[in-house]
């Protein structure tokens, strides 16, 4: 009796082990496919947006993508460091001054390399389209990443 008992938690704990595994992994697919169906809208929005000709966009696309990633990895490192660096010190409020200062020269450094990749970006784009487009690109992410969030919260208010 003890035997079978001990061998079905085994199993329910297998099952159970099995069913957190899958559910998972497809809530990691579905982020990934989240983000995918995003970046293809905006590639969409932009190059309406920008009114990129097929000889200006097949060009562009991989400037702008290798320096958006670029970008993107920073923003989420830093914004990453800082919260596990406060979370570790059981919040700001715990965060000692020297602690706190170097939060705050770490967070310099990712931003100035930051902004050094969005120069890099305008100085690349401007061989490939012209300034004006440049400055209608940062328009159009603007207005994309609002429509996001907007569409973001519709869509929370009708699941609560």
């Amino acid at each position: 009796m003890k035997i079978k008992l001990f061998e079905m938690k085994k199993v329910v704990f297998l099952l159970f082990t099995i069913l957190l595994t899958t559910s998972t992994i497809v809530a990691q697919q579905q982020m990934q496919l989240n983000r995918q169906k995003v970046k293809a809208l905006k590639t969409a929005y932009l190059t309406e947006a920008l009114d990129l000709k097929p000889r200006e966009a097949e060009k562009f696309w991989p400037v702008y993508n290798l320096y958006s990633d670029k970008i993107q990895k920073l923003r989420m490192q830093l914004e990453g460091g800082l919260q596990r660096e406060i979370k570790f010190a059981g919040g700001v409020e715990n965060l000692s001054e020297n602690d706190a200062k170097t939060l705050i020269d770490k967070s310099v450094v990712f931003e100035q390399q930051m902004t050094d990749n969005k120069i890099k970006l305008v100085e690349e784009l401007s061989k490939i389209i012209s300034a004006k487009k440049i400055v209608m690109l940062k328009k159009a992410e603007k207005d994309f990443n609002r429509r996001i969030l907007q569409e973001y919260g519709k869509r929370r208010r009708l699941q609560e």
